[in-house]
């Protein structure tokens, strides 16, 4: 049963036969009981049957309707189950890009080490396996791209997810939605980006310009390359626009109102802050704002190249 017939990922057929099989066993289940239950209602009614009977059962009618549904249910479970198989079962050959999630962005993690984040969102060859391990650092979120029939939770590694993983395969050229399923906290709408799928002559060429320019800036400005592979624009902006968290620009040197352990008091933002409020981001609380920030995973080194950048954009 062909019931797409231009897919946009290998399991698009497979997933949508289930879909669809399930949607017409509804269906005739719909109209069936529906129908018995209108003959009923007349053969029954009080106009037909002016003396009632009391029915003291029926052992094959019971034997019936408990047949029937097991059947029904088993093979719908049998369909689920080879889709299932299928999406768990990665290609050997498959590319992998490792998919990272926080409150509130993704970052793609390419073979030769290049690093996109949710501004650029991933991009791929088409007719080629992708392997995604994917990993949260904070709560659970959920990687979707409805156009893929591809949903898998991406939990953090106390919740266990070693084996937290997803694949697809592309079949046709274009831009598609990618975003989180599971409500993870306030930001969770902006949680979105795009899956460009490009030939893979096309993808050769993108890959190859875009490491050089990650490379280029990893060289002169270590600290912006860090701030946006770690996804912080996601919540701090760097052209003094207020989001989620204080914008980077003017930040340095400026004097906040912070709530620490529940008392207000006057801190000016200098190095030591901001290795407190990255190593340990509900500390320190600037007033009006959420302790929303997870705590980062970065090395003594990445941290001062940050801090570097956010001196920049205060001078």
């Amino acid at each position: 049963m062909n019931v797409n017939y231009n897919p946009a990922s290998v399991f698009n057929q497979s997933v949508d036969f289930s879909f669809y099989l399930i949607f017409m066993i509804s269906i005739l289940c719909l109209v069936g009981i529906t129908g018995f239950m209108i003959f009923s209602v007349i053969k029954y009614s009080r106009k037909n049957n002016p003396t009632p009977s009391n029915l003291e059962g029926h052992t094959g009618l019971e034997i019936v309707w408990t047949v029937i549904p097991t059947i029904l249910v088993m093979f719908i479970f049998y369909f689920g189950m080879q889709g299932f198989l299928k999406m768990r079962n990665v290609p050997e050959d498959a590319m992998e890009i490792r998919v990272d999630a926080g409150m509130w962005w993704w970052k793609f993690t390419y073979p030769n080490g290049l690093e996109q984040n949710t501004a650029q969102g991933l991009t791929v060859p088409a007719d080629t396996p992708i392997y995604l391990p994917l990993h949260s650092v904070d709560v659970i979120h959920s990687f979707y791209i409805p156009a893929f029939r591809v949903k898998m939770d991406v939990v953090p590694k106390a919740v266990g997810a070693d084996d937290n993983y997803t694949w697809f395969e592309a079949s046709q050229i274009g831009s598609f939605d990618l975003f989180c399923a599971e409500y993870c906290g306030l930001n969770h709408a902006q949680m979105i980006t795009k899956v460009h799928v490009l030939t893979k002559p096309d993808y050769q060429a993108w890959l190859d310009e875009q490491s050089a320019g990650f490379i280029k800036q990893q060289a002169e400005n270590p600290g912006k390359a860090l701030i946006t592979s770690k996804g912080c624009f996601a919540c701090h902006s760097s052209d003094g626009t207020k989001l989620i968290g204080p914008s980077f620009k003017g930040l340095y040197g400026k004097t906040e109102v912070v709530v620490t352990n529940g008392e207000e008091r006057e801190i000016t933002i200098d190095d030591a802050y901001l290795k407190t409020s990255i190593m340990e981001p509900s500390k320190d609380i600037v007033k009006g704002y959420q302790p929303l920030m997870p705590p980062l995973p970065l090395t003594p080194e990445e941290i001062n190249a940050i801090i570097d950048h956010i001196r920049e954009l205060s001078e």
